[in-house]
């Protein structure tokens, strides 16, 4: 198995998912720094544009968003799992409502204000928020989002009030991982923290989920990944690929992200199952990587 390399910045909430993870299945890791804003010329490089993090890379293989790098590393090392046995629908689904339900944060930042640096702000601003959204004008609505950020946050504590240590029951899972995350941005300022006041459930499930840690971690520099990339080959897919209707492999192809601004790529499609969309690029840098998406919130589009 090829080093495990991840891609990062350190206030990154959905980096310190895949962070946790690792500490879940106590793994080595190699730790690439980074840059919050633009430009990100070695990510890109190896995304081939894609720009958020994290990205898990695998030799010449580029694992993009959370849900697919979950995923690879319950492939991995399958114990313990993310995702109990039984319980992957449920897992999922409490994942995808508290990672959408509890980044209203992030825009009641936005309308409080002095949160985040300046650069930062003016990046996302930029590149990141869609044209017809005025941020200018979150101040007017903080009250509201804080508010329903508490009423989501009182869900947890139900889920928990039952004295289970984690949300799907005595195990860790994606779940869990995916509701902590964005809470860690609770701290940021006293207006969100306050919405923890009283909820001694998730007090205390949160400092469990925190002492787990990340693993074992190895710096790294990302022109040295960018080499490893290079010196590898891909590894072979093995089963029946999918491909969508009226695709074949080796078509150009584009990967749009439902989420605006993450940044679209473009490439030659590769055979991949179900799950994940794969495709290959090559650059001068590089050389051949495949990368990959998970097939939920990704379109893609035939170029030929």
């Amino acid at each position: 198995m090829s080093d495990l390399i991840i891609h990062h910045y350190d206030m990154s909430p959905f980096a310190e998912k895949i962070r946790l993870a690792l500490g879940v299945k106590d793994l080595a890791w190699r730790s690439v720094q980074t840059p919050m804003i633009l430009p990100k010329p070695d990510h890109c490089e190896l995304t081939g544009g894609y720009r958020r993090v994290p990205v898990l890379q695998l030799g010449a293989d580029i694992y993009c968003d959370t849900h697919l790098i979950t995923r690879v590393l319950d492939q991995i090392q399958p114990n313990p799992p993310l995702s109990p046995p039984g319980q992957e629908g449920v897992d999922l689904s409490v994942s995808r409502w508290a990672e959408t339900s509890f980044m209203i944060v992030i825009l009641a930042y936005f309308g409080i204000g002095d949160v985040f640096p300046e650069d930062f702000v003016e990046d996302r601003k930029n590149t990141m928020i869609p044209p017809d959204m005025n941020l200018e004008g979150a101040s007017h609505i903080v009250g509201t989002k804080l508010l329903q950020l508490r009423n989501n946050i009182e869900q947890l504590e139900s889920m928990l009030a039952d004295g289970r240590p984690y949300l799907l029951g005595d195990s860790v899972s994606t779940a869990d991982l995916s509701a902590y995350h964005p809470l860690i941005l609770l701290g940021m300022h006293e207006r969100t923290q306050a919405q923890l006041a009283g909820l001694n459930a998730v007090a205390e499930w949160m400092t469990r989920i925190r002492k787990i840690g990340h693993g074992e971690v190895i710096p790294f520099q990302s022109t040295e990944a960018i080499e490893i990339a290079r010196t590898s080959e891909p590894v072979a897919f093995e089963g029946d690929p999918v491909y969508p209707d009226g695709m074949k492999e080796g078509d150009q192809v584009l990967v749009l992200p439902d989420e605006y601004g993450s940044g679209s790529v473009t490439g030659q499609l590769a055979p991949s199952g179900i799950r994940e969309i794969a495709i290959h690029r090559s650059t001068e840098r590089a050389g051949d990587v495949i990368v990959h998406f998970p097939r939920e919130d990704y379109a893609l589009l035939a170029l030929s």
